[in-house]
């Protein structure tokens, strides 16, 4: 990691070897339009994705936690998806979403509804992403609130029964002020793993249709390994990893403060 903050004051082909540059790296991304769009497209992912696999992960934790004795088997049941290879993970979903022979288009021509262009169209593409994301990630988050509920004292639950509170009221006033450093944690994780991420876009869409899921992961990538501008995609790193650092001490002065 800190050799490749070196690699971002060069310019470095393994063919053809290494020159120190300076800054150049840097002045050259900030008037990279690539890098601009694939940052907006970056953050786009995680304002769509971070929610969703928070309230996925919460809904799953509390169905788990509710029905008792077969918990353990919803728990298995639901962290399978996180053990199943990223590559693999792509190649079932681009075959389940495909825009003519998927099985998806296919439940939905049957119930009368159109085909939709999952993966070939600009406005629905992320979306697609991001459902693969959350059915992947939403299992292993769910673990955590899991553990999270188990925790929390029952005393708070026998008092609220007492006062007569449902179900959804002792979700909303007990449970999740008590859960309110574990989402804040499995947020800032979510955040932490969408700038990284790289084999969904690479296995799925390749960064299209034209630069719709073209993130900051397979921009790297792509400087790195098919360009060989090592330096340019370490710069890159750079400037992500100051992003990410941001995130995570704004998000832990908000959770100290609170």
């Amino acid at each position: 990691m800190i050799y490749s903050m070196v690699l971002a004051f060069f310019e470095w082909n393994p063919l053809k070897g290494k020159d120190f540059t300076g800054f150049e790296n840097f002045r050259t991304l900030v008037q990279d339009d690539l890098w601009w769009t694939s940052l907006k497209n970056t953050v786009y992912y995680i304002i769509l994705n971070v929610p969703l696999i928070v309230a996925a992960a919460l809904g799953l934790a509390e169905i788990v936690v509710s029905v008792g004795r077969t918990s353990k088997l919803f728990r298995g049941i639901y962290f399978v998806p996180t053990m199943l290879s990223l590559v693999a993970t792509g190649i079932v979903w681009s075959y389940l979403l495909n825009t003519n022979t998927g099985v998806i288009n296919g439940l939905l021509n049957r119930i009368g509804l159109p085909s939709v262009k999952w993966f070939t169209s600009g406005k629905v593409a992320m979306l697609s992403i991001v459902i693969v994301t959350v059915w992947r990630w939403a299992g292993y988050y769910m673990v955590m609130f899991v553990a999270g509920m188990l925790g929390i004292s029952e005393q708070y639950y026998e008092v609220a029964d007492l006062e007569g509170a449902g179900r959804f009221q002792k979700f909303r006033y007990i449970t999740l002020p008590q859960l309110k450093p574990m989402i804040y944690f499995v947020a800032l994780m979510s955040i932490i793993g969408s700038f990284q991420e790289f084999d969904l876009f690479y296995m799925i869409t390749l960064g299209g249709p034209g630069t719709a899921t073209y993130v900051t992961g397979f921009y790297m990538w792509q400087t790195a390994f098919s360009s060989m501008k090592m330096g340019y995609a370490s710069a890159m790193s750079v400037v992500l990893f100051i992003i990410v650092l941001t995130f995570t001490v704004i998000q832990n002065k908000v959770t100290q403060a609170d």
